[in-house]
């Protein structure tokens, strides 16, 4: 047993020193290390500071909108247009600068600036008034003038005639006639004037007066363009046909050839044609009141006279100036009352006549009129 013992204990001294090298080794304390602090950046924060000014008359704006793009961060400047802006970091970096009758400006911003000097547009035709497409019809401000309407209108005129020796003038009046505008599309617009009237003439020592009437018929239609000149004045340029007849009534009972009562070209029957062109304005001096100067000149025209002994065919200057006042009574009617002037020159056959007209009348836009009886 003892045998054994020793034997065993001799077994583990010799084993020890390779159970040693195969055994795992344990955990170590490392020595203590000392730490460097780590530095993080400061958030960035932009601050925009200045004046907001007019740019026309370069004075300061108060009351201006300013709000930065895609956020609800916002204010406004103060007196004398200063103001200060910090913006909202995560949104957009554009301030949109904006104010009741000015053009709003956006501008993208990356560093602060106290110095700051924006300008704002004004708006140049600017109404505190919702457009047309959001108002009422009978509330939506209409700045066009001319537009569509049927005059009827009862006239007198004043006429001269000179031919060779022959001076003649009077007056004629119960006169009836129509004018009317027609717009079929914006700015197109068509018109026209038509009248029908009878001019007594006296012959001096006749034995009855008037010795004769001259029945007259004029047609003046044309069409042209408007433009907008600004709110409340339009121009009106086109085309223009000036048709006149006179047929004197002498005629003899034997075989109808006239009878050459004054010895001018008033004893025969004519027919004028002429080409020219027409010049309008409409002027909107109150919510009621309009005016409309108007100029027609006809540089090519010819004058048919039937049975004159002389020439059939006479080349004819001609032209008409006037002005027409349009008041409305209610909407869609119209007093209206106009004056104008004619002349008319016979190149080669050398007479002269003018005529003055002065009508009254009641003018009836009918679509306007339609809407307000709805």
């Amino acid at each position: 047993m003892w045998n054994k013992l020793v034997l065993t204990a001799l077994t583990f001294f010799l084993a020890g020193p390779a159970l040693a090298q195969q055994a795992p080794a344990g955990p170590r304390a490392a020595a203590p290390t000392q730490t460097q602090p780590v530095e993080t950046p400061a958030e960035s924060v932009v601050t925009v500071a200045g004046v907001i000014q007019d740019a026309v008359t370069g004075l300061p704006l108060e009351g201006v909108y300013i709000k930065q793009q895609d956020s609800l961060n916002a204010a406004f400047s103060k007196a004398g247009g200063v103001f200060e802006m910090r913006l909202m970091r995560g949104f957009s970096s554009s301030l949109i600068f904006s104010r009741e009758g000015y053009e709003p400006v956006a501008l993208p911003f990356q560093n602060s600036t106290d110095k700051l000097r924006i300008q704002l547009q004004p708006l140049s035709t600017y109404r505190p008034t919702l457009a047309p497409a959001h108002s009422k019809p009978d509330s939506a401000p209409n700045n066009r003038v001319f537009g569509d309407n049927f005059s009827l209108f009862y006239q007198m005129n004043y006429s001269l005639l000179a031919d060779q020796n022959v001076f003649s003038n009077g007056f004629a009046l119960n006169e009836m006639g129509l004018d009317t505008d027609l717009m079929l599309f914006y700015p197109l617009i068509m018109r026209g004037h038509f009248y029908r009237g009878r001019l007594p003439v006296d012959i001096a020592n006749f034995p009855f007066q008037p010795a004769f009437f001259i029945n007259t018929l004029q047609a003046k239609v044309g069409a042209g363009w408007v433009k907008d000149l600004e709110p409340g004045l339009q121009l009106y340029l086109g085309g223009d046909i000036l048709f006149h007849n006179q047929s004197p009534d002498n005629r003899s009972s034997q075989d109808q050839s006239p009878v050459a009562f004054t010895g001018s070209i008033m004893d025969y029957e004519q027919n004028r044609l002429s080409l020219g062109g027409r010049a309008s304005l409409a002027w909107k001096i109150t919510d009621r009141l309009s005016l409309f100067p108007d100029l027609s000149l006809y540089p090519v025209g010819l004058n048919f006279v039937k049975n004159s002994t002389g020439s059939p065919i006479h080349y004819l200057l001609a032209g008409d100036l006037g002005i027409k006042g349009r008041f409305e009574i209610i909407p869609g009617v119209y007093a209206v009352a106009n004056y104008n002037t004619q002349l008319w020159y016979g190149v080669g056959a050398n007479y002269l006549n003018n005529v003055h007209f002065f009508n009254l009348g009641v003018s009836v836009d009918p679509w306007t009129l339609a809407a307000k009886l709805q």
